[in-house]
């Protein structure tokens, strides 16, 4: 069986409502049935279906009411009549029951309006909740974020005080806007703080040869865009005197710059002390060491002497002799930095000099592969032990830093000038540490730092040299001697 719904419901309601209201005017009306005095009844039955049921229901009421009562008057007996009052009642009933349903229909549309309007506050209600749970979720990761960035400012300013360099940061306009305590030290609070144009008449900025630089030369100024690296000749405000330092200066992004500057005066003091501590170092532990090393040999020609003292033993002259080492690059550093290297020059075959410097990585744990490319009888002019060393050097770096598993390759080329180059498998050099690796003490991150200052000087004092051939994607040096003569 079909469901009636409701809507159709209350539309037959209304239908029943309608005829029920004439069928009851009709049996109020007059007996002779000449009037019709309780069309108010039909009224009233849509009225009341309108308030009940709605318009839609009240217009049905109507509707049937209406066919309903013509079909009581065509009913009628054939000599009764409609008086003029009938007719006013009539019009009175029609006009009524349609301002009804209007008004009902209005009160229902103003209703749904209502409901509508009710729905649409309740729905920006719900949306502004949202928003403003939205808003304190921003806010809370607002303030979150504004602490990290607090705190990291915090450490980011701890780290800059510990570094023992002067570190000065500057804004877009080229003012300082922070300087470590090393730069308050060094140059003072108005070194930071003034103007760029004021720093420059007060410090006076000349390169290392005393040229004046010009303002678009200046650190601060090319540090807005890339990144520079140069040495400078400044006046101290508060001593006025002469620093010569190392400028280092990185962008910011979004504007403004960093610089680091390293007084090379210092560091000069710094090197010239630890020199002339290598040199006494040196000195001082020589004679101990050899008297060392020839009372482990004598006492190794011992033929009572047991293996395992003889094990002892040799474990105890390779110690000593690693240390006699040692001792011999602290005094090549002091004399390489004095400029006093003593280097023969002096023909010898190269092969057992590789050969020596593959040993001692060897002896040193290593047991990467060196794969060498040589013809034997190379012979060159220079000094075998500085040049075993070099190439030791070399080869300790490359080993150092290859690629687990992947061999060094050694490569002798022969000529007027002999040629050995050294190629690693490792991560290459970057180029602003590529200029620098044969000065003094500088390492770079690849440990390349007072090894290759010494095999600088080394080649040098014999009348070779040392250069970095390849950078990237590996490694690639290369050490020359002239060829001896046939």
């Amino acid at each position: 069986m079909t469901r009636i719904g409701p809507r159709v419901a209350r539309l037959l309601i209304g239908g029943v409502t309608g005829v029920a209201s004439v069928l009851l005017a009709n049996w109020m009306a007059a007996p002779d049935g000449t009037e019709l005095p309780y069309l108010l009844v039909v009224l009233l039955g849509v009225a009341l279906v309108g308030l009940v049921l709605g318009a839609a229901s009240a217009f049905v009421t109507f509707l049937t009411g209406s066919v309903a009562l013509i079909v009581v008057v065509m009913l009628e007996p054939a000599g009764s009549k409609l008086s003029s009052t009938d007719f006013v009642r009539l019009t009175a009933f029609a006009v009524g029951s349609l301002a009804i349903i209007y008004l009902v229909w209005r009160v229902e549309a103003a209703g749904t309006d209502a409901a509508r309007a009710l729905a649409l506050s309740r729905a920006a209600e719900k949306n502004a909740d949202e928003e403003r749970r939205q808003v304190e979720v921003t806010r809370a990761e607002l303030n979150s974020a504004l602490a990290q960035a607090e705190r990291d400012r915090a450490r980011l300013e701890e780290v800059a005080e510990a570094i023992p360099e002067p570190l000065i940061v500057y804004d877009d306009t080229l003012r300082g806007t922070y300087g470590n305590r090393a730069a308050m030290r060094l140059f003072g609070r108005s070194f930071v703080e003034r103007p760029i144009d004021e720093w420059g008449r007060t410090t006076d900025p000349r390169d290392e040869h005393g040229r004046a630089l010009e303002h678009d030369e200046w650190p601060q100024v090319i540090a807005q865009q890339h990144a520079v690296r140069s040495r400078l000749v400044l006046r101290i405000p508060m001593s006025n005197r002469d620093v010569i330092v190392d400028v280092e200066g990185t962008p910011i992004p979004g504007g403004g710059a960093v610089l680091l500057l390293r007084d090379v005066g210092k560091e000069e003091d710094a090197r010239r002390r630890l020199s002339r501590f290598a040199s006494f170092v040196a000195h001082e532990l020589r004679n101990p060491l050899a008297v060392a090393k020839a009372r482990i040999e004598l006492a190794q020609r011992d033929t009572t002497l047991s293996t395992r003292a003889a094990s002892h033993g040799t474990r105890a002259l390779e110690s000593v002799e690693a240390a006699i080492g040692i001792l011999e690059r602290l005094e090549l550093y002091s004399r390489a930095d004095t400029g006093t290297v003593e280097a023969a020059r002096e023909p010898f075959d190269l092969a057992p000099a590789l050969g020596a410097a593959i040993e001692r990585l060897r002896t040193a744990g290593s047991e990467r592969e060196v794969r060498v490319v040589l013809t034997p009888g190379v012979r060159v002019l220079g000094d075998r032990h500085l040049s075993e060393q070099a190439i030791t050097n070399l080869l300790t770096n490359a080993n150092r830093y290859s690629t687990a598993g992947a061999p060094v390759h050694v490569e002798v080329e022969e000529g007027s000038i002999v040629t050995l180059r050294v190629r690693d498998e490792g991560p290459g050099i970057p180029d602003e540490v590529a200029t620098r690796l044969f000065h003094d003490r500088v390492t770079a991150g690849r440990g390349l730092g007072l090894g290759l200052f010494l095999v600088h000087a080394s080649m040098e004092a014999m009348g070779g040299s040392v250069s970095l051939e390849q950078r990237r994607p590996f490694a690639v040096f290369a050490l020359r001697w002239p060829a001896a003569p046939g």
